[in-house]
């Protein structure tokens, strides 16, 4: 157990954290059934601990376990295929009325491996130094494009560009990756994509010839922004959230609900409280007292913040519409839990100070 520090917590990274959790679930309440949401009080208690868990136990003992838990997750993103699909998809193991999503538990995995490889190396200026760090990130991203579930794939890259440049890769050979994975966009449309993924950018590039197919819900979505004004209909009343005219209207697309129902000032300060959380989560990476620190933190930034970029540009039609939670706030027992760990994890880094649990130098051998 890891000693827990007061006076260094950052408990503005926490309260934000908590913050977007109570401006969201009222908004999660009107739009979800009764026993969804009584479902997601009981994950949010789940993940609550998990945070208290994380923020406990010393973040240097899952440096030093990260490759296993790392392999664990890649083995999940492998069983996972072989399990009967649900709603043409494998992406969730269930065990009885519990059901877990592999690739959001590989997100926390990928940044603790990660941090522990780039921990340790000082080659990083170097392509050769970059190829490992590649690896252990697209290798299971090809698994999870696999089931399909090309929203959370999206979301995967920007941890390793983040972890990299933290770690003192240069700028050129980041820029020279994002360029090519640019280019992999060809392939990837060619082989890789389902037609129903096709359907969903042409419907996006002209959405008026999809207006009632693949467009649907990013027209439904863009009409209930618009109607909710300054201050939104009022919780309940928002005419598509309660006519049930927007698809995952509790889930994908909550931010939809809150344009709607909250207006402006609900969304704006959601928006605002993102900023905060991921800027303080920056903040405690420049401040950490070790490399391992920084990069953790880093990586739980990039996520949180990439990943609720990537939502609202969904909801807002500035994207082609794919399945990508908003964090802390969408329908999901898996991306609540392991965001609330992530978010322990870095809390953990914030007040650990200079100290680290191995020592300048010390081995991480198992």
């Amino acid at each position: 157990m890891g000693k827990l520090d007061l006076w260094k917590f950052d408990w503005i990274f926490m309260f934000a954290a908590l913050a977007i959790v109570a401006i969201g679930f009222p908004f999660l309440k009107s739009s979800a059934s009764a026993a969804d949401f009584n479902r997601q009080l009981v994950w949010l208690a789940v993940a609550i601990f998990a945070m208290l868990f994380f923020i406990v136990v010393d973040f240097m003992i899952w440096i030093k376990y990260a490759y296993w838990i790392y392999s664990g997750s890649v083995f999940l993103l492998v069983a996972v295929l072989f399990l009967p699909a649900i709603n043409n998809a494998r992406s969730f193991i269930r065990l009885g009325p519990v059901g877990m999503q592999p690739a959001e538990l590989f997100k926390l995995a990928l940044i603790v491996a990660l941090a522990r490889h780039l921990g340790k190396r000082d080659n990083l200026h170097m392509l050769q130094g970059l190829i490992i760090p590649f690896v252990l990130t697209l290798a299971p991203l090809l698994l999870i494009l696999r089931q399909p579930d090309l929203g959370t794939a999206l979301t995967i890259p920007p941890i390793l560009l983040a972890m990299l440049w933290a770690g003192g890769a240069r700028f050129l050979h980041l820029a020279s990756a994002i360029l090519l994975g640019a280019a992999s966009a060809w392939p990837l449309w060619h082989f890789g994509m389902r037609p129903y993924q096709k359907a969903r950018i042409f419907a996006f590039l002209n959405p008026e010839n999809y207006e009632t197919a693949e467009a649907y819900q990013m027209l439904m979505s863009l009409t209930a922004i618009g109607s909710g004004g300054i201050m939104g209909q009022g919780l309940g009343n928002g005419v598509i959230t309660d006519l049930d005219l927007l698809p995952e209207k509790h889930n994908d697309f909550i931010f939809g609900v809150i344009a709607e129902e909250g207006g402006v000032a609900a969304a704006g300060s959601l928006i605002l409280l993102y900023l905060v959380l991921v800027l303080v989560g920056l903040h405690i990476a420049a401040t950490a007292g070790s490399k391992f620190g920084r990069l953790t933190a880093t990586g739980v930034a990039a996520i949180i913040g990439w990943q609720a970029i990537l939502n609202i540009f969904v909801v807002t039609g500035m994207f082609p519409t794919t399945g990508v939670t908003l964090p802390l706030v969408s329908y999901g027992g898996s991306s609540l839990v392991v965001t609330f760990s992530m978010i322990g994890m870095a809390l953990n880094v914030s007040q650990s100070g200079t100290q680290t649990t191995f020592g300048e130098g010390a081995s991480l051998r198992l």
